[in-house]
């Protein structure tokens, strides 16, 4: 019987492989189909996501391939990009501009743009390089059943053979094929939305898009019924080792009901060439999908029997508006896999149940705020643009180009209205573009267990009124919230608080030695501000840190604040037990100490 089986080969899967293999847990991935992606799916990876590429050591790969910072600074909107198109309105996006200085505060990574189809051809050779026996392509697997003591896999190789499969817990992380159906678990939130398209080309396009610095070009032509019927467009290089001027885009639009029922290549090349405004572009498909639009959450992310989790697509599936679906389904597995680890290095892993519980008490209610920010992204475009210009979906085509001419023509008398309300609604969409609060100023409410965070509103990251500040981030050391990023410096070498966070143990970052007693198997000390330690190098760990100077904060695995004190503390209790944070953990590390022991 192996300890786990991953059911899916994605990015999820592959993530947790690699954390799993680096914390030297057997494991198997299986992978239905016979190679990585072929598609380029998801595309950006946002600052806590790279940080985590970082812990996985793939960091160096990730900046070889990803897009150049300044061909992906902007988002534009265009009536297309022919000769005869106008803008409409760009914005700088990703922490690009004015914002640049607030991201770097925010992180030590960069907010990066790569396709799938060559981000996982980078976790496959970091996985298998930790565990060359790890992945099994082209094995489909047929059926899970949870047993008492195991639960057992029906798999299908590509020979056909049939095989049974024993595991301590599986994960299933196959983007959404079915595997939650298949173990009796539904979904809440609103399914088929509506039916997209997107297509994979080459084209000679860059030297005639007007702006090198836009990444995503948003269509609106007011022939099309504006955004709703248009679509956009991105490239996606590749950029290593140069960009090629015939290089590859995807475009991606909505099925209309006058759309033919099935898009053959030549429907598919006049639809690209029509909504782009350039008849002539010579196209050269690559490959093209069908999907639709939900916002759903998997009722429960663990099984009745306690063995079976969901991590990823398997768990949520989000409207792509604010490129939210992989990094979420990345910080799953960030989240599952250590306290999956605590639980196989156990004699007896029951005993961590109510840790592994944690997974779907922290997580879940993060993917429900996720779907419906999504899902409000992609209905702005038409609500918000659109009726900023005054094109509508069901006026006739001359009022909408009516209202194209009233926005670009300035002795129109809507001229000046018209501007300023397509400005404030490319302020509004900003929520899609320019939001570090909803990906990564997210926190665990459940992990404040003393309510620590009532008394500041999470230190600013909850509004007045409850609701999460989503457009910006507000660093804090509360538990439950992400360790801060702050710059510490040893002799010539530099680091950030968040390079200190370690997978197989918990961090202890001191403003005091009088902690160091403390280091052990389970707990590895940092001090700051020591001559023996590190120096924050600005100031800032001493602002964020918010506890005193002989305080420490307590950091999970998972880059997660579990525990504070303002203070260095003896002869009683310091790390609160039975609450459900820790059972069986720490209780025989984190002890009642005195200061001569």
């Amino acid at each position: 019987m192996i300890p786990v089986a991953i059911v899916g080969g994605g990015p999820v899967g592959l993530v947790s492989s690699i954390l799993l293999s680096m914390s030297g847990i057997d494991h198997i991935v299986f992978e239905q189909y016979p190679d990585t992606s072929i598609h380029p799916k998801a595309l950006g990876i946002n600052q806590r996501t790279v940080e985590i590429f970082q812990h996985l050591g793939i960091e160096e790969e990730l900046i070889k391939h990803r897009a150049p910072f300044e061909s992906v600074s902007h988002t534009a909107w265009y009536t297309g990009l022919g000769k005869e198109d106008i803008e409409i309105v760009k914005r700088e996006a990703w922490g690009a501009g004015e914002r640049s200085e607030e991201y770097q505060r925010n992180s030590p990574a960069q907010y990066s743009i790569l396709p799938q189809i060559r981000l996982e051809p980078i976790l496959k050779r970091r996985a298998l390089s930790l565990n060359p026996n790890a992945i099994r392509y082209s094995t489909k697997v047929l059926g899970v059943r949870e047993e008492d003591e195991s639960v057992i896999l029906l798999v299908r190789t590509k020979d056909g053979v049939e095989e049974e499969v024993h595991a301590q817990y599986v994960l299933g992380a196959d983007g959404g094929r079915g595997f939650a159906q298949n173990i009796g678990i539904d979904w809440e939130g609103k399914q088929d939305i509506v039916e997209m398209m997107t297509v994979h080309f080459k084209a000679e396009l860059e030297a005639l898009h007007p702006d090198k610095n836009v990444f995503l070009s948003w269509l609106i032509n007011p022939t099309m019924r504006g955004s709703l019927g248009t679509g956009y467009c991105y490239h996606i290089g590749p950029y290593y080792p140069e960009r090629e001027a015939n290089s590859e885009w995807v475009f991606a639009f909505p099925r209309l009901p006058e759309d033919p029922s099935t898009f053959e290549n030549e429907d598919t090349i006049k639809r690209i060439q029509r909504s782009l405004g350039i008849p002539d572009l010579d196209i050269n498909l690559l490959s093209i999908s069908s999907w639709t639009v939900n916002a759903i959450v998997a009722q429960q992310y663990r099984s009745k029997g306690g063995k079976v989790f969901l991590v990823g697509d398997a768990a949520h599936r989000f409207p792509p508006w604010g490129a939210l679906g992989m990094n979420t389904g990345i910080q799953d597995a960030y989240n599952l896999i250590w306290k999956l680890v605590f639980a196989l290095r156990s004699p007896d892993p029951k005993r961590f149940d109510n840790l592994l519980d944690t997974y779907e008490a922290e997580r879940q209610p993060i993917a429900r705020r996720v779907a419906s920010n999504s899902l409000s992204n992609m209905l702005n475009h038409g609500n918000v643009m659109d009726t900023a210009i005054g094109i509508s979906p069901d006026a006739a085509v001359e009022s909408n180009l009516e209202a194209v001419r009233a926005f670009s023509d300035p002795n129109h008398p809507q001229y000046k209205a018209k501007r300023d309300a397509v400005k404030k609604a490319a302020e509004d969409l900003d929520l899609e573009f320019n939001a570090p609060g909803i990906e990564i100023g997210w926190f665990y409410p459940s992990a404040d267990i003393n309510r620590e965070g009532d008394k500041t509103r999470h230190d600013g990251q909850l509004l007045e009124d409850g609701e999460y500040d989503i457009t910006d981030y507000h660093p804090s050391t509360i538990p439950g919230h992400n360790l801060p990023h702050a710059w510490l410096k040893r002799g010539d070498k530099e680091v950030s608080t968040r390079h200190l966070i370690r997978h197989d143990s918990f961090l202890l970052l001191v403003n005091s030695p009088q902690w160091v007693p403390l280091q052990s198997e389970l707990i590895h000390v940092e001090v700051i501000d020591n001559k023996e330690g590190w120096t924050d190098r600005d100031g800032t760990w001493n602002r964020l840190c918010n506890v005193g100077s002989t305080g420490a904060v307590l950091v999970r695995p998972d880059g997660i604040v579990a525990w504070r004190a303002q203070e260095w503390i003896y002869e009683r209790e310091w790390i609160y037990e039975g609450k459900g944070l820790f059972p069986g953990v720490l209780d025989n590390v984190l002890k009642p100490r005195r200061h001569e022991d």
